[in-house]
């Protein structure tokens, strides 16, 4: 995923050529090898010294980077707010990597080969669904190694930002935009696998519904079982995809401040869909001045913990 920030550190066009040259299942690829890459491109203006003299405690050059790989939002963005690194890169590696990696490739090409959309429709909501199990698995993983949601609601808060913002990367089919990172946006699935996370976690430590008697196998199956109850069924996650990418289109003119609460305010994204409402928590739980002025988001400046809808 790109990196967004301020003008010193906007993540190259999303129409540049050596993107959009590129054929559909193309650009899906590139988008992974982007996600999956181990060394990114630091811009040149980001310096030693603008670190150094940097108000906000911790935090990398690396650990920002990720952090904007995930929300399309970087470390001058965050210190323009004053605010402090949501998550570590540490943190967000352990989540990325409590899944297992073999079974879901082989399980991302079975979920391709069973929908019956038009491709590259059939690779984006096949990808989607991938994500989904894996991200459920690795919230409930890293929920019984730590006892703990907090890393995994950070990163489901990242991936909803990054929905939006990172919009501009889509592709085209039959002369409708569907963006890419909306396959990411698996912060609803995170949120329900947090909430069967923390009711085993209150379990008596000795039952054996405990989430600490849970083995590898029993954890996967139970990550498939949330992914395949709450994925957005295949209109919706297209819907979801066009969306997106036009409300991200239409507001690429404005400042990274007003765009999202421009799509709400010109209705754009519909605040009735539920995953709308979840970009609006997850705006409001990292950028709430870029939010707190608009009166239907109000109910969501002060959400639950896991915000399930």
């Amino acid at each position: 995923m790109t990196y967004g920030s301020f003008a010193d550190t906007l993540p190259p066009p999303a129409n540049r050529n050596s993107f959009m040259s590129l054929d559909p299942e193309q650009k899906i690829i590139e988008w992974l090898s982007r996600l999956t890459a181990k060394h990114r491109h630091v811009p040149a203006m980001v310096t030693a010294d603008l670190l150094a003299s940097s108000p906000l405690h911790g935090g990398s050059l690396d650990d920002w980077q990720i952090v904007a790989s995930l929300c399309g939002y970087g470390k001058t963005v965050f210190q323009a707010i004053g605010a402090d690194l949501p998550l570590t890169g540490a943190e967000i590696d352990h989540f990325r990597r409590n899944h297992r990696d073999v079974e879901n490739i082989i399980g991302r090409d079975f979920l391709v080969a069973q929908c019956e959309l038009p491709s590259p429709l059939s690779e984006l909501y096949g990808l989607y669904r991938h994500r989904a199990r894996m991200d459920a698995e690795a919230a409930l993983f890293v929920a019984q190694a730590t006892g703990s949601v907090r890393v995994a609601s950070g990163i489901a808060d990242l991936l909803a930002v990054g929905g939006f913002a990172n919009a501009m990367e889509f592709i085209t089919h039959l002369g409708q935009t569907y963006s890419v990172p909306a396959a990411f946006d698996t912060s609803d699935i995170i949120d329900r696998a947090n909430h069967e996370a923390l009711r085993r976690l209150n379990l008596a430590v000795d039952h054996p519904a405990h989430i600490l008697k849970l083995s590898p196998d029993e954890i996967a199956v139970l990550a498939a079982n949330i992914a395949d109850k709450n994925t957005l069924t295949p209109d919706a996650f297209l819907e979801k995809s066009r969306l997106l990418a036009e409300a991200r289109q239409d507001t690429n003119r404005l400042p990274l401040d007003r765009q999202f609460a421009t799509a709400i305010e010109q209705h754009d994204l519909p605040l009735d869909l539920a995953w709308v409402k979840r970009i609006g928590i997850a705006y409001a739980n990292l950028f709430e001045d870029w939010v707190a002025h608009i009166g239907e988001l109000k109910p969501l400046l002060k959400p639950s913990s896991l915000a399930l809808s």
